[in-house]
């Protein structure tokens, strides 16, 4: 059977509606397609979708439960990606470049005069990096993707996203009831902390980065 344009609209609004995020749309979509070609042509288009719908995924309602499952499917999948993106910086050979730049960066931080304010200064650059990336991957959706449907991973990724500044905001609550004596701990170390806590981020920030990347050239290459 091969569907005529008018049908296949009907059949897009019929699963825009139904369905919230974009990945099942277009795996149901075009695993609908793909059973057309098998449907005799003596039937009706409707009995067609119909069919397939029931015999392939359960039936109408069962439509959002393989959604459920599929979207926790695609987030856990970004989470071990995230992971294993961090993991990437202990093995061999990066460990050893990781240990030059800590190195490095311990170095540089004992050379310099570290005050409160830049270490607000920092922070603040350190919190935004990761919304920046997230408004990028915002505007790929469209730009890439030409489309404003939610992506399964969205709430998944503005929550890796958010993370720095929720850890900027308890770290600073804790700091005001415990009073200045929390900002000496990292001015009395010789900035050891600080430099750590500066790595910490960038790693934190470049794995975000790298998920961004690869969830696009992925699609991209779809």
């Amino acid at each position: 059977m091969k569907p005529t344009e008018q049908q296949l609209k009907v059949l897009q609004t019929y699963l825009h509606k139904t369905l919230t995020y974009r990945e099942t749309y277009e795996e149901i979509y075009d695993h609908i397609l793909s059973a057309l070609e098998h449907q005799p042509a003596d039937i009706s288009f409707q009995d067609a979708i119909n069919g397939i719908i029931i015999n392939d995924f359960g039936g109408h309602s069962n439509l959002l439960k393989v959604e459920k499952a599929h979207k926790d499917a695609l987030v856990n999948d970004m989470y071990k990606k995230y992971r294993s993106y961090i993991v990437s910086y202990f093995t061999f050979p990066n460990l050893f470049y990781l240990l030059l730049a800590v190195g490095a960066t311990c170095y540089g931080f004992a050379q310099i005069r570290v005050s409160i304010s830049l270490i607000i200064v920092m922070a603040f650059l350190m919190i935004l990096a990761p919304y920046i990336i997230y408004l990028l991957r915002l505007y790929d959706t469209g730009y890439i993707l030409g489309t404003t449907q939610k992506s399964a991973k969205d709430k998944s990724f503005e929550i890796l996203a958010s993370i720095p500044v929720r850890f900027f905001v308890i770290v600073n609550t804790f700091a005001i009831w415990s009073g200045e004596g929390f900002y000496k701990v990292f001015l009395g170390t010789n900035n050891y902390l600080l430099a750590i806590w500066f790595m910490i981020a960038i790693l934190y920030n470049l794995s975000l980065y790298k998920l961004y990347k690869n969830e696009f050239q992925t699609t991209a290459a779809i």
